[in-house]
């Protein structure tokens, strides 16, 4: 009967961590630090595109992870555009979670080895017949040719 549940248990674990990694579209190394980022989401609905990026601390000891909203953007090589985040009527960006407002908006954790926030950004939807866009999130390498769900 122990072993039974041993081996319900080792699979249990492993069905669990496939789905989390399920849905990574694609993964890029940190410039500096011990970390990755995943791109989990890139979905057009009412003609706003959202993000959703995974980071996750790969490194043996805490580290800081910071960057300001208005620094991450989209690039659609097809039309040769740039694409910034959205923002309020307050001046906010579209984008969470948030470690405070000034300039729009900080991302900001202090990750423990071992763990994953994500993080969600809208931008204006490019044109329909655009697929794949670049997405540039400072500290990481940029992420190229991410499918677009529409």
């Amino acid at each position: 009967m122990k072993r039974l549940a041993l081996v319900y248990g080792v699979l249990f674990l492993l069905a669990g961590s496939a789905s989390a990694w399920a849905g990574v579209i694609q993964t890029q190394p940190a410039t500096a630090g011990p970390f990755e980022a995943d791109i989990i989401k890139a979905s057009v609905r009412d003609n706003v595109l959202t993000i959703q990026v995974a980071f996750r601390c790969q490194g043996p000891s805490s580290n800081p992870i910071s960057f300001k909203f208005g620094d991450v953007y989209l690039t659609d090589l097809k039309n040769k555009k740039k694409y910034y985040p959205l923002k309020d009527s307050s001046g906010r960006y579209l984008a969470g979670p948030a470690a405070d407002w000034l300039e729009g908006g900080t991302y900001s954790a202090w990750m423990k080895p071992g763990d994953r926030f994500i993080f969600w950004i809208k931008f204006p939807a490019p044109p329909a017949d655009v697929e794949k866009i670049d997405v540039m999130v400072p500290g990481f390498l940029p992420f190229e040719d991410v499918p677009i769900k529409r």
